[in-house]
């Protein structure tokens, strides 16, 4: 059991450890200085707490991502679980991190750089990620016991070098760092989208204790929940190594995380920098890809067994090859839209999902209010923030919510209508027994 769950926890780690992942921490480091540090622990709420919060979800109701939007409606969970999936898995998640492994993997390598050098790439890209997500029994032992260990054995590699071999001491905090760095490092976290990811990749966990045998629901939570905490503590352990990497790199024009990683591979390494760095990008994005084509795969045939597992892995491979091949500008303009309208309303009914954990009455108006108030705030954002369809009548309206500045308009209205939710759902428990003892 134990191996098995270090097994588990190390895929998990490398499900969530995508490119973005990789290049968020470093540009943070570098912009947040001396105040790095609380920076990093907002950022570790967002980016670490809230998907394992996630993981907890998906294995305690063991009903996959639709459970957390069923109590709202059974239509309204299934319509909420297939818009996750497509957003993250074969129309995005997918093509972006393959997109990414070419773009930044490949970049100091190959000598040119055009459609045809990212179909060659993406052929034997996608080969890889078929090859290992066609067999789903094995896929935490492949990911757990292959690839996530190389994965960290390059991040080790960078992050003890540069760890022992700073340029520069932490310097002074630039820009929103200065005056609000937990909150600046909590609004970076949130942006990972990395609660959204875990939705989708939990379930891959779940079903790795179920192929090992284990049927015991209180045994998967709790060996899950153990993974989760390796996953979590490994998270922690590379993203502020990432950070104190870039608040040690002097400071200069850097675009973004990635330009300081490269530039540190070559500094430590010479020309064995860009092979190290190269690999590591385009084995953490290949993780991702494999354990979100399983996921799909995986979900698709608990709704609709009568196309096999086989053929589910070769349509969400192929689309997200066809899709990788638009390019990431593409991929991004269409995506981001749908991104911006799923993720709070995830967050919202993935925090009410595990609050319900501890609830011993049936919750409905702390799911239905909220959900209903983040929609609403969701869509105005959309609105307010796509040049086509802004007005500004919308823009007033949505500015005049607290937070809305941050992308953060849904915080304050789901804290209040959970409340009210709670105390409605309470109310309405306490009539039900009491007509129940006037009937008796």
């Amino acid at each position: 059991m134990n191996r098995l769950v270090l097994i588990s926890g190390l895929m998990l780690f490398s499900l969530f450890f995508g490119a973005g992942n990789l290049i968020f921490p470093p540009m943070l480091g570098h912009l947040a200085g001396e105040k790095m540090w609380v920076a990093m622990t907002g950022f570790a709420i967002t980016g670490v707490l809230l998907p394992f919060l996630t993981v907890i979800v998906v294995a305690y109701y063991d009903e996959g991502v639709e459970r957390v939007g069923k109590p709202v409606h059974p239509l309204f969970g299934l319509v909420f679980a297939i818009l996750i999936y497509m957003s993250i898995g074969a129309f995005y998640g997918i093509p972006r991190a393959a997109n990414v492994a070419y773009e930044i993997g490949t970049r100091n390598l190959l000598p040119v750089h055009n459609s045809f050098t990212l179909i060659i790439f993406s052929i034997i890209f996608f080969i890889v990620v078929y090859t290992v997500a066609l067999n789903p029994t094995k896929i935490v032992n492949n990911i757990g016991k292959l690839l996530t260990p190389l994965l960290l054995i390059g991040i080790a590699l960078l992050s003890i070098y540069a760890i022992f071999r700073p340029e520069a001491p932490l310097q002074a905090p630039e820009g929103k760092y200065v005056g609000i760095p937990f909150i600046s490092g909590v609004l970076e976290g949130y942006f990972t989208m990395d609660l959204v990811a875990a939705l989708a990749f939990s379930i891959v966990i779940v079903n790795g204790f179920k192929y090992a045998g284990i049927t015991n629901k209180t045994k998967i939570i709790f060996s899950v929940i153990k993974a989760g905490i390796l996953s979590s503590v490994l998270l922690v352990t590379v993203y502020f190594s990432l950070a104190y990497i870039g608040g040690t790199t002097g400071r200069d024009s850097y675009q973004d995380g990635t330009d300081i990683l490269t530039y540190n591979s070559l500094r430590i390494f010479g020309g064995f920098g860009d092979l190290l760095f190269s690999f590591i990008v385009v084995l953490a994005c290949l993780t991702t890809c494999i354990g979100l084509v399983n996921a799909c795969a995986e979900f698709a045939c608990r709704h609709y067994n009568k196309v096999s597992y086989k053929m589910y892995v070769t349509a969400f491979t192929a689309v997200g090859f066809f899709f990788t091949t638009l390019g990431l500008e593409t991929i991004l303009s269409l995506a981001v839209p749908l991104l911006t309208f799923l993720y709070p309303l995830a967050i919202v009914l993935v925090l009410v999902s595990f609050i319900n954990i501890f609830i011993s009455f049936e919750l409905k108006y702390a799911y239905i209010l909220p959900v209903i108030v983040t929609l609403v705030i969701s869509v105005l954002e959309i609105i307010y923030t796509n040049s086509l369809l802004n007005s500004e009548l919308i823009a007033a309206v949505y500015l005049m919510i607290p937070l809305s500045g941050d992308g953060l308009g849904w915080l304050l209205p789901f804290m209040l209508l959970t409340l009210a939710g709670l105390v409605t759902d309470r109310l309405n428990k306490k009539e039900n027994v009491q007509s129940q003892e006037r009937t008796i």
